[in-house]
């Protein structure tokens, strides 16, 4: 490898990518669109008591939503790497769909409210970790 000058090496930082791009508005719709989804399924499932055929897509929609979110801004070419709180907050959101799952699976006896919390706070943290992620 060659030894690179100063002025050399100062060209190639400026030449590099900005990784701090901030989201497009598509983007941005797409991931609020994303987060209401994800909670109207839920709760629309868990309020219906919908058979367990129809439960488990269900579920795995949810799930494919958040993982597909994480992967899209992990794998994302020209993005800044993830923050602690960030990949903890992708995670996390994976994590609480479990929450409305018992719910809209094992078709518990819940008050609107116990349905509703659950799978607004899964919806929640989704769309925190989106708008983490759109700030430049």
């Amino acid at each position: 490898m060659d030894p690179q000058t100063a002025a050399d090496q100062l060209a190639t930082a400026e030449g590099a990518p900005v990784l701090n791009r901030p989201a497009a508005a598509g983007e941005r719709v797409g991931g609020v669109v994303s987060a209401i989804a994800v909670f109207g399924a839920l709760w629309g499932a868990a309020e219906q008591r919908v058979p367990l055929v129809l439960g488990i897509p269900v579920c795995l929609g949810a799930l494919a939503v958040v993982v597909g979110w994480n992967y899209y801004h992990r794998e994302r070419a020209l993005r800044r790497p993830h923050t602690r709180l960030e990949s903890g907050a992708g995670v996390g959101a994976g994590f609480l769909l479990g929450l409305p799952a018992g719910n809209v699976l094992w078709d518990t006896p819940d008050s609107t409210i116990g349905i509703v919390v659950p799978a607004a706070a899964s919806a929640l943290v989704l769309l925190g970790y989106l708008v983490s992620r759109w700030r430049a």
